[in-house]
């Protein structure tokens, strides 16, 4: 084989990973809503990042998943959220309108924004505890979150 077919199937490789990573309302790559951080952190062999500062509620980050913030509430993941529409498991994509997103997925429930005139949320519920939720502007698809009820309904997050 020769050096540039090794690196281009390394660069392959890498990109597979970082893409493969798919957020849902169980979690998020290798970390589900509900476990404990402190049992993540072994998982992953990595810390999260900062340290939460409040036990009740805190937002950390991990090195492995760069695209994305976990709420810690009392030591145990309750959801993750997004700057920007994420590989997800509604099949969603960022270049979907928001009629694009009802029509790929019947099922979305739209409601106002708290804080935005021409803001819309869109839930896909999972069961009765569990949700992914984007957030739209004028008709565009912004940000995303998923997680456990009531965590992943609350508008704002936390420390």
């Amino acid at each position: 084989m020769k050096l540039h077919d090794v690196l281009l199937a390394g660069l392959l490789g890498l990109s597979t990973a970082a893409s493969a990573q798919t957020l849902s309302p169980d979690g998020y790559g290798k970390i589900g809503f509900g476990q404990r951080l402190s049992a993540v952190e072994r998982q992953l062999g990595q810390r999260a990042a900062p340290r939460p500062a409040d036990p009740a509620c805190s937002m950390v980050t991990f090195k492995r998943y760069p695209d994305v913030r976990f709420m810690v509430e009392n030591g145990v993941i309750t959801r993750a959220d997004a700057n920007r529409i994420v590989r997800n498991s509604a099949g969603i994509t960022a270049r979907m309108s928001v009629k694009d997103a009802q029509r790929h997925r019947p099922a979305l429930k739209v409601g106002p924004h708290k804080y935005d005139e021409n803001g819309q949320y869109l839930t896909l519920a999972q069961g009765k505890n569990k949700a992914l939720i984007f957030e739209a502007s004028k008709g565009k698809l912004q940000r995303m979150r998923a997680g456990i009820k009531p965590a992943v309904e609350y508008v704002e997050t936390c420390g």
